[in-house]
């Protein structure tokens, strides 16, 4: 009877292990390079000629590029199939803002840190974008530009 059941036990792990290592996959919007549409392809390059190690990956509609710049930011860059450039987020370093917009954090939010920025850039315009912690408290974002405005 021990016998059956530790076969029965085996069986069924054996069973499951293909379904838990599918579920643990989290890049399943990953697409090759050769998946990417041209247009796409070739606005990329162009716009970002000094990338390399690209990864692509589908979001809805769109195809976004990620990899990393000279200075080692996270790059990501959305395009539409047809090519379009949508937006570009680089990660950065707080300490690679500009000085207004450290100040402006400085002075409206002493009590808090900032967790993470990005510079955001989208047809026409360009802003950062400051995740702001405080022990225990809700995160707050804001949007500034490089002049230390808030945009609302």
């Amino acid at each position: 009877m021990k016998k059956h059941l530790l076969l029965l036990l085996g069986l069924v792990l054996a069973l499951q292990m293909p379904l838990l290592t599918a579920c643990s996959d989290d890049d399943d919007d990953d697409v090759a390079t050769s998946d990417v549409p041209q247009a796409v392809l070739t606005a990329f390059a162009a716009k970002y000629p000094e990338a390399t190690n690209v990864k692509w990956e589908k979001e809805l509609e769109t195809y976004k590029a990620e990899y990393y710049n000279a200075d080692h930011n996270e790059v990501d860059v959305w395009f539409s199939p047809d090519g379009t450039w949508l937006r570009t987020a680089t990660d950065l370093l707080p300490t690679a803002l500009p000085e207004a917009v450290q100040q402006y954090v400085a002075t409206n939010y002493p009590d808090r840190s900032i967790d993470d920025c990005d510079l955001i850039e989208i047809p026409g315009a360009s802003y950062y974008l400051l995740e702001l912690e405080k022990g225990g408290a809700a995160d707050l974002y804001l949007k500034l530009t490089a002049d230390g405005e808030l945009i609302p």
